[in-house]
């Protein structure tokens, strides 16, 4: 699929594989087929615990958290840690990101992210973000 950003061409599996290969992410899915729009990329994409704990480690004694307490550390340091795709984005496109799943047995977060043309409002955003969040649960 391809989409314009200022003018210019950019096919979905190019943004793939720059998140698969200078990310700590690995992409699951491709889902911008799925958002039914020609104006934006989504991916489902994953980070692993191990290095989500690597990161924590100097921060915080993961002993003294709490099951819930862990995974609001997690869902928030993998959407902080996502904040860096913006370097492998066309210009002029802008994110959302959303953490939404603690896999156990893949042990890592799961996360949708959306870029999308910089005159998308954020309020189109939120709505695209609930849409694909609805899909992946």
């Amino acid at each position: 699929m391809y989409v314009e950003f200022n003018n210019k061409m950019v096919e979905s599996n190019d943004i793939k594989d720059a998140l698969d290969k200078n990310t700590e992410f690995k992409v699951i899915k491709d889902m911008s087929k799925g958002s039914k729009r020609d104006d934006i990329l989504a991916y489902n994409l994953s980070i692993e615990i191990n290095t989500l704990n690597d990161l924590m480690e100097g921060e915080c004694n993961l002993n003294d958290l709490t099951e819930d307490e862990l995974f609001e550390e997690y869902l928030s340091l993998a959407e902080e840690i996502a904040m860096d795709i913006e370097e492998n984005v066309p210009e002029g496109a802008i994110l959302d990101i959303k953490s939404y799943k603690w896999d156990k047995s893949d042990n890592c977060i799961k996360i949708i992210i959306i870029i999308a043309t910089e005159d998308t409002t954020e309020l189109k955003l939120k709505d695209i973000m609930r849409k694909l969040i609805t899909q992946v649960e």
